[in-house]
């Protein structure tokens, strides 16, 4: 009797549940037109005068981080927490779609998608240059080179790529999906979700601020990734062909990404995104097979099981070390640098997720969400990460001496040199670096395009000049980065990202909260019923 009360209680809503949404596939000019001022203002001065761009940069950045970084770890431990909380919780049976609705895409395309659109080509980089990094400068005070700095190298690198990576991703896709799935509100905004909290300043000043915030914030993180993956796609280029390294041949990789993500941007989901991303993961595992198998696996897999016990075990220490008394520089290089950069793909994440996951509960979007994206990356650095490791504690190669000498990079071409058939292998990673950044583009001009629309109803897709338009503007302002150059530039760029994105995610998080705390009873009374009367169909 209690359920039919709370669905009666809930039935007053209705008609702004099912209301039809008017379709207007023009951009909002009130989003579109500060965005594109912003990107001009960072692009082009990087281009002309990178010297000094790079010490404005660097001088907006550093007081974020002195002042404020350590709280992004709090809120990197709120999302995880608040993840398990839902997913383990009654609400996480809440479903995302009209009753019994079925996930529009199938578990491996839509996990594939996530990973492929979170991580990009960076992950293969990270893979192998931060063990790298660590040995010379290891945290928890341990000598550079020493043993414990090879067993902290890899526990770190997997705690950066853990749950503290996914949680906010899947927390902020909630209030998302629910206004997008179950209100079928006709836009896929930051602002719009968080309606329930910011009332009618979600269509004034402060949802359109927190629109622009976005769109920049995701096009910085993206551009970083973009300056992380092209060198190293150049270093492969360089190896195996011979030519001489250049900012014309990182120029020319960059218009064959942007144009492979025009493309399939241009293609919508399931023709372009989804073909990418289920092709990406192929040569992704194929990959990882192939290190496993050619490198000493069984002392690959001893490594990974003995950094994960070293992580699990030490977790919360790792999390929250920020060495005040001692004055080491890695948390803040390394912890602080991971939550700010995972913070910015927050609030795009959250939109694309909330997107692709029309007919699935909160249960599945977080559990099945974290474990696949986890497991993916696990398997990865895993595998190259423990062999680096490997490579370098057995002489077989100095690759600390070549990062020292000639960057990450270079570095990571040693490492891959030392396997067998290594040119092929390189080749292989162009083409896997390439299509896992061009995933990550066309996603992010996807949503960037979709919260710039005037009105997307559920099902429709932003104007496809639109997203290609974005997918130019992306390129224009990694072109900037590159001039800049440095890894040091691309990690205070992923920090300020995470800085613009911080304050959405936390606003989407308080309005998911009191979502749950408005509509929660209702909606697991609704799933109840629903779910009784398809047990009583089939019996």
């Amino acid at each position: 009797m209690s359920q039919r009360h709370e669905l009666e209680k809930g039935s007053q809503g209705a008609s702004r549940i099912e209301s039809p949404a008017r379709i207007d596939l023009r951009p909002e000019l009130g989003i579109f037109v500060p965005s594109i001022l912003v990107i001009l203002l960072v692009a082009l001065p990087s281009l002309i005068w990178p010297k000094t761009s790079e010490k404005i940069i660097a001088a907006i950045y550093t007081p974020l981080a002195d002042r404020f970084g350590v709280l992004y770890l709090w809120l990197t431990m709120g999302f995880i927490l608040l993840c398990f909380c839902f997913a383990f919780s009654r609400y996480g049976a809440i479903r995302f779609g009209r009753a019994a609705e079925k996930p529009e895409f199938s578990l491996p395309s839509w996990v594939a998608m996530i990973f492929c659109s979170g991580v990009a080509g960076a992950v293969m980089f990270w893979s192998i240059a931060e063990p790298l990094y660590d040995l010379t400068s290891p945290p928890q005070h341990a000598a550079a080179m020493s043993r414990e700095a090879f067993e902290w190298a890899l526990a770190y690198l997997l705690l950066h790529w853990g749950p503290n990576a996914w949680a906010s991703f899947f927390i902020i896709a909630l209030p998302i999906a629910y206004i997008f799935h179950v209100r079928r509100k006709p836009f896929l905004r930051i602002s719009s979700a968080a309606e329930d909290l910011i009332g009618p300043q979600t269509n004034g000043p402060l949802g359109r601020i927190m629109d622009v915030f976005f769109i920049l914030g995701l096009l910085f993180c993206t551009a970083v990734t973009m300056c992380i993956s092209l060198p190293t796609v150049e270093a492969a280029l360089v190896e195996v062909f011979g030519i001489k390294p250049a900012f014309s041949v990182q120029l020319c990789i960059l218009l064959i990404s942007a144009g492979i993500a025009g493309t399939s941007v241009y293609l919508g989901l399931d023709r372009g995104i989804k073909w990418l991303s289920n092709a990406n993961v192929v040569i992704a595992l194929s990959m990882v097979a192939y290190g496993a198998l050619c490198g000493p696996t069984a002392t690959l897999f001893s490594t990974f099981t003995n950094a994960l016990g070293k992580m699990l075990g030490n977790y919360m220490n790792m999390t929250f070390w920020t060495d005040p008394f001692g004055g080491d520089s890695f948390p803040k290089d390394w912890t602080i640098f991971y939550a700010l950069f995972w913070l910015g793909y927050g609030c795009f994440m959250g939109l694309f997720v909330a997107r692709i996951s029309r007919g699935r509960t909160v249960r599945e979007i977080i559990l099945w969400g974290m474990f696949g994206c986890i497991a993916g990356g696990y398997l990865i650095h895993g595998v190259f990460a423990s062999y680096t490791l490997w490579a370098q504690q057995t002489g077989l190669v100095d690759a600390v001496a070549i990062l020292n000498e000639k960057g990450g990079p270079a570095a990571m071409m040693a490492v891959l040199g030392t396997l067998p058939l290594a040119k092929p292998l390189m080749l292989v990673y162009c083409v896997f670096s390439t299509i896992f950044l061009a995933t990550s583009v066309d996603s992010g001009c996807y949503v960037v395009s979709s919260v710039a629309t005037r009105s997307m109803p559920a099902g429709c897709d932003p104007d496809r000049r639109h997203r290609v338009f974005w997918a130019i503007a992306q390129a224009l302002l990694a072109l900037g980065l590159l001039a800049i150059g440095g890894l040091g530039v691309a990690k205070i760029f992923g920090n300020l990202s995470g800085a613009l994105m911080a304050v959405p995610g936390v606003i989407l998080t308080l309005s998911w909260l009191k979502i749950i705390h408005k509509e929660g009873r209702r909606l697991i009374a609704e799933q109840t019923l629903q779910d009784l009367a398809e047990v009583q169909g089939k019996d």
